[in-house]
């Protein structure tokens, strides 16, 4: 009998998308590290937080306005993922009854109260939000319908500022919420707030911001232009679209790599906490797809053979005993056979189709420029996702122009600190009010080029 399978992703066990409670990442009273630059004093006072509201998780961070001390952070899965875990199935949810939409709105204002509530009991006087066009919509209670097809439009411009209570809240029923400006189309305040954070960080042109979460966002600093664009990403590259994928919590395979010398090479696994291999996570997905590319196991097109294929093709022995066929599907054992980890050969499409999504929009920006990947002078990864990759299996993989790895930095959440630098400073807020106008959208639907380079860059 086959596995149940989850509304809206490929997974065989599943926890509803990961519908759990909040899982609480960081509580402290220090200031803010190195390279985190927050704007100067306004003389603000009391408490506030800023809140990334992306698609499949919700991040809080607590703040000290006079102090200006990180206080607590928070962070939970969106609750939205019982409507479907992608963007797509949302707008598509929210579009048959105004019901429908309310309850999606409800859904994020009891889960951002929740996270509030518990970072602190006393009153939050100053809210900051980021998150893509459709969960910034969804939140504020409009309409989704320009998102909903070709050309995609935004119904908001500038910064929508509302008192909690207008918007449902409880808890922050009291605060000013400031919901921070999109740039436009998918393009959201999360990548606005992420391009704010690396303009005050690096004045240099030619410089990439790839956000990769469960959509992604790129945005090119060009001599000539600021560009912005939303890729297909989906979920894949966070597992949600793989059958044992999982998020980035203990027992997830976060690390895939080649051990001893040819031909007696094997795969060996870290995960994530040490614990037992329960699923694989995104960093381990991209770290499997180079590994298994260089062992010879998977071919320039991805395709993923059984034994006798890979053996033919010269992959170490060792590895070939991995490979197998299930319901009709090869896959390939990552992990010991007492806590089995697989990939199928419906995950490397995926991961692919993810893959080629990314680094098509890239391409398509450089060109708008009319610059090539070398002429990159720094590419910074944001993102959950982006955040933990190798940087090395992305250059292997393709899904980065090949540029000098010290070229490429991770920078956590960008977009949570572009928030957190609105929720210091009006100063800011206007800035980015300002710079939405002036950064060039590139709309990717219908675009011959990156049909052409969506396909070139799916395989390895």
């Amino acid at each position: 009998m086959k596995n149940k399978k989850c509304m809206g992703c490929r997974k065989e066990s599943c926890d509803g998308c990961s519908l759990s409670p909040a899982v609480k990442i960081k509580t402290s009273k220090e200031t803010v590290g190195e390279g985190f630059f927050l704007p100067e004093d306004e003389g603000l006072s009391g408490l506030g937080i800023a809140f990334d509201v992306g698609t499949t998780t919700i991040a809080a961070m607590l703040w000290d306005l006079k102090e200006r001390r990180q206080l607590a952070v928070r962070s939970s899965v969106n609750p939205q993922r019982a409507a479907g875990s992608d963007v797509i199935s949302r707008i598509a949810y929210a579009g048959k009854s105004r019901e429908n939409a309310r309850h999606l709105q409800d859904l994020l204002v009891r889960k951002m109260d929740e996270l509030a509530r518990d970072m602190t009991q006393l009153p939050v006087s100053r809210v900051s939000v980021v998150g893509n066009t459709a969960m910034c919509e969804i939140l504020l209670g409009l309409s989704l319908e320009g998102l909903s097809g070709a050309p995609f439009h935004k119904e908001y411009r500038g910064t929508a500022e509302r008192r909690g209570s207008e918007l449902g809240f409880s808890f922050l029923a009291g605060a000013q919420v400031l919901v921070l400006p999109s740039i436009e189309g998918y393009v959201g305040a999360d990548a606005l707030a992420v391009y704010t954070w690396v303009r005050h960080q690096d004045g240099r042109s030619n410089v990439l911001a790839v956000d990769i979460g469960t959509n992604g966002e790129v945005l090119l600093l060009g001599q000539k232009n600021i560009y912005a664009c939303s890729t297909a990403a989906g979920p894949a590259l966070e597992g949600a679209a793989v059958r044992q994928g999982m998020g980035a919590v203990p027992g997830a395979v976060e690390s895939v790599a080649l051990s001893g010398s040819f031909p007696r090479q094997d795969l060996f696994c870290r995960t994530i906490g040490d614990a037992p291999p329960k699923g694989i996570c995104g960093s381990g997905l991209v770290d499997a797809l180079a590994v298994l590319a260089k062992a010879r196991v998977i071919d320039a097109g991805g395709y993923l053979p059984d034994a006798g294929e890979a053996r033919k093709r010269g992959a170490p022995e060792l590895i070939c005993r991995r490979l197998d066929a299930h319901e009709g599907e090869n896959r390939i054992l990552l992990t010991n056979p007492e806590h089995p980890v697989f990939l199928t050969a419906g995950d490397i499409r995926q991961l692919q189709l993810a893959k080629g999504a990314v680094r098509a929009g890239i391409e398509v920006l450089l060109d708008r420029e009319g610059i090539r990947g070398e002429d990159l002078e720094h590419i910074y990864l944001a993102g959950a996702f982006g955040s933990y990759i190798n940087i090395q299996s992305a250059l292997a993989v393709g899904l980065l122009p090949k540029v000098p790895a010290e070229r490429i930095t991770h920078t956590g959440n960008c977009a949570g600190q572009g928030a957190v630098m609105a929720l210091f400073s009006q100063r800011v807020v206007k800035e980015m009010e300002e710079e939405a106008f002036g950064i060039s959208h590139v709309e990717l639907a219908g675009q011959e080029l990156f049909q052409e380079l969506f396909v070139r860059y799916m395989g390895f």
